[in-house]
C-alpha cells in the first residue's frame, strides 16, 4: 500500500524515527522538531527523549546501538522492565524498512503538526479536567500546534546565487506600502515595508486614532491593496464613520443627512480608493493580538484580500497574551509590540500601533525613546516611531507636529508642521521644519 494512503499511526511514526536515526543529515529539521510527547507510546515517548538528550550532550543524534544502550542504562535503576522494552523498540527501529524514505521525509511535517494539535488539545483538555484552565492560553496553544514546520521549509537567502532576487525586492518601490503622505514618502521612499512595526505615539485624545485612520485611507488609495483595521476600543461603526468623514469630508452632522450614502460611495471611487479597508471592532481589554491573528487568517481567505498593513488601534487596548500573572506589567506591555511585529511578518504587512505616551513625555516638545507608555524596552522593539505632538497653544488652533525619534531602516529626528480637522477627520502632513534638540532637552 503505498504511504500516502496511510494515517499517522505507529508504522510512520517508527519509520520516521528509524529514518531520523539512520539519515540523520537528511531529517535533521524533523528531529528539531520532534518532542516526546508526539509519539504514541510510552517506549517511543522515552526514546525520543533519550534521542534528544543524547544530541543536547554530544551534538549529533545516535545510531540504533548507542541509542539503545544509552535509552537502557538511562532506564535500568528507575525499572528494569521498562529498559529492556525501550532496547527491544529500538532493536524494531533498526530492522524497519527505510527504503522509501524520500516518501516519508515528504509526510514529516504533517505528522509532526498532527500530533503537535493532537498534544495542544490534549493539555487543554487537562488543564480544563483539572480545574486550571485560567492557567493556560488555549489559543496560544493551538496556534503554537499549528506553526509547526510552517518555516523549515526556508532555508535562507544566499548572497551568491539570490542577489538578484534580493535587490529587485529590496529597492523595489512596491516592496512597502507608501504613506499617501508626501512628506512620509519622500523619507522612506520605498514605504513601510511588511514586518515593521510602526507606532504613533501622543498623549490621551490628541489624534492617535485619526492619524491611523488617515495612513489607512492613504495606504489604501495609493496602491490596489488592502488594510486590516483592528479597533480595539470604538465600535466597527464608529471607526467607519469615522472614516467615512476622511474620505468625504463630511462632519459628523452632514454624515448623517439623508441621501449621503451615494455620495460617500461616489467620493470613495473619485478619491481612487482602490483596496479594501476591513473593520473589526472589539470592546478594550477583550481581545489579543493571537485572536487578531485568527480573524485575520479566517477573513483573508474568505475574501481573498491582499493585506499589506494592519491597523492596531491601539496598544492599551489590546489584551495580553500571557495570563501568567507573575509576569509583570511592563513585561506583559512589550510582549504586545513583539506579538504584533511578528504577526506582519506572518501576513506580509506592516503593522501600525497607535499608543499612549508616558506621563513625563506630556509636557515636553517632542517624545524620546524613554516615552513609551509602561515599558522602555518597547523602543528596542518597534521599527519606526513618530511622535504626534502639540503645545497647548498650537491644539487649540489645530496645529500639530510630527516627530520621527525612532527610525530603523532611515534617518531619525525628522520633525514635520501639519494640521489638524477634528470635525472631518482629515490630518496633513505639510512641511518638514528645524528640529532643536538643544530646546528639547531643556524643556522648552
Amino acid at each position: 500500500m503505498p504511504l500516502q494512503q496511510y494515517n499517522f499511526d505507529q508504522t510512520i511514526q517508527d519509520g520516521l524515527l528509524a529514518c531520523l536515526i539512520r539519515y540523520p543529515e537528511e531529517f535533521y529539521a524533523f528531529g528539531e522538531l520532534l518532542k516526546p510527547a508526539y509519539a504514541s507510546g510510552p517506549a517511543a515517548m522515552e526514546v525520543i527523549r533519550q534521542m534528544q538528550e543524547y544530541r543536547t550532550k554530544y551534538g549529533k543524534y545516535p545510531g540504533f546501538t548507542v541509542l539503545g544502550n544509552f535509552a537502557f542504562h538511562a532506564n535500568t535503576r528507575k525499572n528494569i522492565e521498562q529498559a529492556k522494552a525501550l532496547l527491544e523498540y529500538v532493536e524494531k527501529l533498526a530492522s524497519t524498512d527505510t527504503s522509501e524514505k524520500s516518501e516519508l521525509h515528504g509526510l514529516s511535517i504533517k505528522f509532526l503538526k498532527e500530533r503537535a494539535l493532537y498534544d495542544g488539545i490534549r493539555k487543554i483538555h487537562d488543564a480544563h479536567t483539572e480545574g486550571k484552565a485560567d492557567e493556560i492560553d488555549e489559543i496560544a496553544i493551538m496556534q503554537d500546534a499549528i506553526a509547526v514546520g510552517t518555516k523549515i521549509d526556508n532555508h535562507g537567502l544566499s548572497l551568491y546565487h539570490d542577489y538578484r532576487a534580493i535587490i529587485e525586492t529590496g529597492t523595489s518601490t512596491s516592496y512597502g506600502v507608501h504613506t499617501g503622505y508626501v512628506e512620509f514618502d519622500k523619507l522612506w521612499k520605498h514605504g513601510w515595508a511588511p514586518g515593521w512595526l510602526i507606532v504613533l505615539l501622543a498623549p490621551p485624545k490628541r489624534f492617535k486614532s485619526t492619524l491611523a485612520l488617515n495612513l489607512a485611507t492613504g495606504i489604501a488609495s495609493q496602491q490596489d491593496v488592502d488594510v486590516l483595521y483592528y479597533a480595539c476600543e470604538m465600535s466597527e461603526e464608529e471607526t467607519a464613520c469615522r472614516a467615512f468623514r476622511n474620505i468625504t469630508g463630511l462632519t459628523q452632522e452632514q454624515l448623517e443627512k439623508e441621501g449621503v450614502a451615494g455620495k460617500t460611495y461616489k467620493e470613495m471611487r473619485k478619491q481612487k480608493l482602490w483596496g479594501d479597508i476591513r473593520i473589526k471592532g472589539y470592546p478594550s481589554k477583550s481581545t489579543s493580538i493571537s485572536e487578531m491573528k485568527i480573524h485575520a487568517r479566517h477573513i483573508i481567505t474568505t475574501y481573498n484580500l491582499k493585506p499589506k498593513a494592519i491597523v492596531i488601534d491601539y496598544a492599551e487596548t489590546v489584551r495580553p497574551d500571557s495570563v501568567d500573572k507573575k509576569s509583570p506589567d511592563w513585561r506583559q506591555q512589550a510582549d504586545i509590540y513583539t506579538q504584533a511585529r511578528a504577526m506582519g511578518n506572518e501576513f506580509g504587512c506592516c503593522v501600525i500601533m497607535p499608543d499612549r505616551c508616558n506621563r513625563e513625555a506630556v509636557d515636553r516638545p517632542v517624545p524620546s525613546m524613554k516615552s513609551f507608555q509602561g515599558a522602555f524596552e518597547k523602543a528596542g522593539i518597534v521599527d519606526v516611531a513618530i511622535g504626534i505632538c502639540a503645545t497647548e497653544q498650537e491644539h487649540i488652533k489645530n496645529k500639530v507636529r510630527y516627530f520621527v525619534f525612532l527610525n530603523r531602516y532611515g534617518e531619525a529626528h525628522k520633525h514635520y508642521e501639519g494640521t489638524v480637522d477634528p470635525e472631518r477627520m482629515k490630518m496633513t502632513v505639510d512641511r518638514e521644519i528645524d528640529y532643536e534638540p538643544d530646546n528639547v532637552d531643556e524643556g522648552k
